[in-house]
C-alpha cells in the first residue's frame, strides 16, 4: 500500500468525513482532559498504562456521547479470530449489542477502533515530511499492523470504509480506510490541542453508522429477530438432503421433490458452519433491476486476503422469500468504462446458451457506494499543483514521474490517453471501486475435491466447453484468468424415473476479468493469476492474451492438480519443490519474467523435475501430457519468435508406459451402464463425437488409437534455429482454437476404455509437504495494473537480486467453496495497481 495514502490537514478530514450535524455545536469541557495522559508519557509509561488512561478519560467526562470505549487488547473474539486490536469505540444505545464489560473485542460490535503506541517516530505509520509511507522497519511495521487490522474489519462487519485513531504518546493522527486507500490526518499534539481533539471526538461521536462506515444494505440479524430462527432452521440437515458424494451408482428418488432444488448435504453443512461462534448474521441487499432481493447470511465462505482492491466475499446465502440456498459474492469492483460488471457478463452468456456457467439470479452495483480516496486523492493533487500546499502528502509513484511529497512542483503526465472513462484520472494510482452484489445459483467445490485422475479431466472438459462456446457465440469472449479457483466442479443430479444418479460437472467461474476478443480498449497489464498465465504473458507484459494463452493456463491448471494430488513417481520433497519451481517462482532481468522451471518445460516439451527425471501418473495422463506438451512447446517457440527471435534447442528422452493397474468394474454391471450414460451426457455419442483427424491431430504420430488410450510416447526437442520448424509451427496451430484439445481429451475419456481407469487418487490427499510456506489455493493474481510487479520487487527487495529464481509471494487466497468466481481475488499485486 506504499502508493495508496494520502495525508491532509485535520480540518479537511473532519468537514468531510465527520461534518457537524446542523443546529449543534461541539462539546468542548472547560479545562484540558488529557493532562494525565500527558504526563503518563513524559514519565515514559506503557502502552498499556497510556491506553488505560486515555480510555477512563474519555468516559468519564463523556467526551463521546452515545459511544463508549473499551480496551480489549488482552482476549480475541472467541470465534477463531487470533488478532487483538487495542480499544475500540462501541454505541451505548444498541439493547441487541450490549457494551462488551469483559474485555472482549466483539468485533462485529466495534464502531471505531483504536491503536495506542507508546510515542515516538519509530511508532508513527505514517508522514508528514514528503514521503507518506515512510520505508524505515519499525514504521513498515507499524503500518502493516494497521492494514492487518483494516483487512479484520472488512472481513468480519459489512462496512464500505473504515476509522482509526492511532493514539502514538501524546501524537494522534485519524485515518480513514477504503477500498482504494488510506487518508490520514497530519499529525497533531492532542494533549496540548486539546480543544480541536475533544472536537473532534464529539464529531465522531454524532456521526451516524453511515458516516463511520457501516454498509447500510446489510442490516444485522440479532437473536431477537425472527430470521434468526429462519436461519437456524435452514442450517438443520433434511432428509431429502443429497450426499453428493453418492457417485457411479443409482439412488431413489421417492423423497426427493421434483419442483424444488436439490440440496446437497455440503452446501447445508457451508450453510451452518457460516452461523457458528456467533458469527455476526446479515441480511443483504442485491439489485434485481429496478426490485431489491435481500439474503440471509452469515459467516463469509470466502475472504479475499487484503485491505485493499476488489475485496470480494463470497456466502453461502439463503433467499429471504424462497429460503433457497444461493451463492452471493460481495466485491468492490473496478469502476471504469469498459470493465464490465460480471453480472452483466454472465447474463449475456446464460442468455446465448453458453454451457458450464454459473447461472446468474441477480445482480447490481449498490447505489452511493463507490470509494472516495481517490477522489480525496484528485483534490489533494490539485492543491499540491495549483496552490504549491506544503500541508498535502501523497504516497504515489507515476511512470516517468518522481515520487510526489510536501515539496511536489510537477505533476504532470505524459501518457497517452486512455479509452477507458473520461472520469478515469491517469495521474491517480488509487482505483476507482464500486460496491456491488451478485448471486448465482451453484454452490459449488474446489476442483480439488475431484475423485480420480479422470475426474479431473472431466472437469477441465467442461470448462473448456463452456469456454470455447464463449468464444464462439456471438458474446465472443475471452475469459482471461483460468486458474485453479475459477476452474470448479459442482454436482448434478440426472433424473430417470423414480431413480437417478450424480455426476459432477465443471463450471468456470469469474469471468468478471473477461473481454470481448474485439475489443479495442486496452490495458498497461495483462489479468490473470500468476501461477497459470502462460509462459508468454508472463515474459511480454504487453501482450494481449489470446486463446493460446488461456488454453496453456488450463494445461498448467490441469499439471498442477496432477502433480499435487494424483500419485506419481515423485516423492513429497519432489512435488513440493516442482510446485515452487513451476508454480510459484520467477524471474529478474529488467523486468519480472516466467520463472525458470515452466519456461524448461515448455521450451523442451519434457516434463521433468530438477533433477531431469520424468514424472509419471502411471495412468493414460502420461499419454496425454506427451501430447499436448509438443503443442504449447511449438506455441511457445512461435510466441517467443514473434517478441524475440530467439533460439531454442531439444533433446530426446523416451518415457515408459503406464505401470498403474487399472481397476476394472465388473462387465454388465449398473455401475458400468451408469458410466456409459455419464459418457455420453458429458462427451457425446460416438457419432457426436469430435474426430481426432477433423482436429488435425494425427493419432499414428501421437500413439493414440481412435478406439482407446496411447500406451507410449516419444519426446523430441525442437532442432536449433532461428524461426521455429514446420513441425512446431504446426503443433502450436493445434492451440489456436479449442478442437485439437478437446478431442485429445474426448479421445482418452470419452472412450470404453476410459472406465477401467485406475484409482490414482494419492491416498494421503494432498502430496505437497505440509511443513512448506505455500498453500496450493494462495495464488498470486494479476489485474489491470499499471506496474504490476513493483509490489513483488518491494516484497523481495531484501533477498538477493542476482538473476535467479525468486518466490513470488502468494498474497491471494484463491480457493473458494462458490461459483461466484470469488476467488484469486485481491492481490497485493492487485492492490498495488
Amino acid at each position: 500500500m506504499v502508493d495508496k495514502a494520502i495525508g491532509i490537514p485535520l480540518n479537511d478530514f473532519l468537514d468531510r468525513f465527520w461534518p457537524i450535524p446542523p443546529g449543534h455545536a461541539p462539546f468542548i469541557p472547560a479545562k484540558n482532559p488529557f493532562r494525565k495522559v500527558a504526563d503518563r508519557v513524559h514519565k515514559g509509561a506503557t502502552e498499556e498504562i497510556i491506553a488505560k488512561t486515555f480510555v477512563k478519560i474519555v468516559n468519564d467526562r463523556t467526551l463521546t456521547p452515545g459511544l463508549v470505549a473499551r480496551m480489549c487488547a488482552h482476549k480475541t473474539n472467541g470465534d477463531g479470530t487470533l488478532l487483538r486490536v487495542d480499544g475500540a469505540f462501541y454505541r451505548t444505545n444498541n439493547p441487541d449489542a450490549p457494551v462488551p464489560l469483559n474485555g472482549a473485542p466483539q468485533l462485529e460490535d466495534q464502531v471505531v477502533t483504536i491503536e495506542f503506541k507508546r510515542g515516538g517516530t519509530s511508532n508513527d505509520p505514517f508522514s508528514d515530511d514528503g514521503d507518506a509511507c515512510p520505508e524505515s522497519t519499525s514504521r513498515k511495521e507499524a503500518r502493516g499492523q494497521i492494514v492487518t487490522y483494516a483487512e479484520q474489519a472488512f472481513a468480519v462487519q459489512r462496512r464500505i470504509a473504515w476509522f482509526l485513531l492511532h493514539i502514538n504518546g501524546r501524537q494522534c493522527r485519524v485515518t480513514r480506510w477504503d477500498r482504494s486507500g488510506v487518508v490520514y490526518t497530519h499529525l497533531f499534539d492532542y494533549c496540548k490541542n486539546w480543544r480541536l481533539f475533544s472536537e473532534v471526538l464529539w464529531r465522531m461521536s454524532q456521526c451516524s453508522d453511515e458516516l463511520l462506515g457501516l454498509d447500510p444494505t446489510a442490516r444485522r440479524i440479532y437473536q431477537s429477530d425472527p430470521l434468526y430462527k429462519t436461519m437456524d432452521d435452514a442450517a438443520m440437515g433434511r432428509d431429502t438432503d443429497l450426499d453428493q458424494d453418492v457417485t457411479g451408482t443409482f439412488i431413489q428418488l421417492d423423497k426427493i421433490p421434483a419442483n424444488r432444488p436439490v440440496v446437497y448435504k455440503y452446501v447445508r453443512a457451508l450453510f451452518e458452519t457460516s452461523l457458528t461462534h456467533n458469527a455476526p448474521r446479515y441480511l443483504l441487499d442485491v439489485p434485481d433491476g429496478d426490485k431489491i432481493r435481500q439474503y440471509l447470511v452469515g459467516r463469509p465462505i470466502f475472504i479475499a486476503k487484503g485491505a485493499l482492491g476488489r475485496g470480494t466475499l463470497g456466502f453461502a446465502a439463503l433467499d429471504r422469500e424462497t429460503e433457497e440456498f444461493a451463492w452471493l459474492k460481495d466485491c468492490w469492483r473496478v469502476d471504469y468504462t469498459g470493465v464490465e460488471p460480471e453480472g452483466e457478463i454472465l447474463r449475456e452468456l446464460n442468455a446465448a446458451g453458453v454451457p458450464n456457467i454459473p447461472t446468474v439470479l441477480c445482480y447490481g452495483d449498490l447505489p452511493g457506494q463507490k470509494t472516495v480516496s481517490p477522489e480525496v486523492w484528485s483534490w489533494a493533487l490539485k492543491r499540491v499543483s495549483n496552490d504549491g500546499n506544503s500541508k498535502v502528502n501523497l504516497a504515489i509513484q507515476t511512470p516517468g514521474q518522481l515520487r510526489l511529497g510536501s515539496q511536489a512542483s510537477t505533476v504532470g503526465n505524459t501518457a497517452s490517453p486512455s479509452p477507458l472513462a473520461p472520469t478515469f484520472n491517469r495521474d491517480c494510482q488509487l482505483r476507482l471501486h464500486q460496491h456491488a452484489r451478485m448471486v448465482v445459483e451453484e454452490i459449488a467445490l474446489p476442483l480439488k475435491h475431484f475423485k480420480k485422475g479422470k475426474g479431473l479431466l472431466d472437469i477441465i472438459y467442461d470448462c473448456l466447453e463452456a469456454h470455447s462456446a464463449a468464444v464462439d457465440k456471438p458474446t465472443s469472449r475471452l475469459h482471461r484468468d483460468i486458474s485453479g479457483s475459477n476452474i470448479m466442479m459442482v454436482p448434478k443430479l440426472i433424473r430417470k424415473g423414480n431413480r437417478g444418479w450424480i455426476m459432477f460437472r465443471g463450471l468456470l467461474c469469474d469471468w468478471e476479468l473477461s473481454k470481448r476478443i474485439d475489443s479495442q480498449i486496452r490495458v498497461p497489464r495483462q489479468p490473470g493469476t500468476w501461477q497459470f498465465m502462460s509462459a508468454t504473458l508472463l515474459n511480454h507484459h504487453e501482450k494481449a492474451a489470446e486463446i493460446c494463452d488461456d488454453l496453456e493456463a488450463f494445461f498448467h491448471v490441469l499439471l498442477y492438480y496432477a502433480v499435487r494430488y494424483l500419485k506419481s513417481n515423485l516423492t513429497q520433497k519432489e512435488v513440493g519443490d516442482f510446485i515452487d519451481e513451476y508454480f510459484d517462482q520467477f524471474l529478474y532481468y529488467k523486468q519480472w519474467r516466467c520463472g525458470y522451471r515452466k519456461q524448461e518445460v515448455l521450451k523442451y516439451g519434457l516434463l521433468q523435475t530438477g533433477e531431469a527425471a520424468d514424472i509419471e501418473f502411471g495412468s493414460p495422463l502420461d499419454d496425454l501430457f506427451a501430447t499436448l506438451l509438443p503443442w504449447f512447446q511449438g506455441n511457445y517457440f512461435v510466441q517467443e519468435y514473434k517478441a524475440f527471435l530467439e533460439q531454442a534447442s531439444s533433446p530426446t528422452s523416451p518415457t515408459p508406459a503406464s505401470t498403474l493397474p487399472p481397476a476394472k468394474p465388473d462387465e454388465g454391471s449398473e455401475g458400468t451402464a451408469l458410466f456409459d450414460e455419464e459418457q455420453s451426457l458429458r462427451y457425446g455419442t460416438s457419432k457426436k463425437r469430435r474426430r481426432a483427424d477433423s482436429a488435425g491431430i494425427d493419432n499414428s504420430a501421437t500413439n493414440i488409437p481412435s478406439s482407446g488410450v496411447a500406451s507410449k510416447m516419444v519426446k523430441t526437442r525442437p532442432r536449433r534455429a532461428r524461426a521455429p520448424t514446420a513441425e512446431e509451427s504446426e503443433n502450436a496451430a493445434k492451440v489456436q482454437t479449442h478442437e485439437a484439445f478437446m478431442t485429445i481429451l474426448q479421445e482418452i475419456c470419452g472412450t470404453a476404455d476410459a472406465k477401467y481407469w485406475p484409482d490414482d487418487r494419492d491416498p494421503s490427499g494432498d502430496c505437497y509437504p505440509k511443513d512448506k510456506a505455500h498453500r496450493g489455493t494462495d495464488y498470486v493474481r494479476l489485474d489491470r495494473a499499471s506496474a504490476p510487479f513493483s509490489y513483488i520487487g518491494v516484497l523481495v527487495k531484501q533477498k538477493t537480486q542476482r538473476r535467479s529464481s525468486k518466490r513470488a509471494r502468494t498474497d491471494q487466497t484463491a480457493s473458494s467453496l462458490g461459483a461466484g468466481g470469488t476467488g484469486g481475488d485481491d492481490s497485493e499485486v492487485d492492490k498495488q495497481s
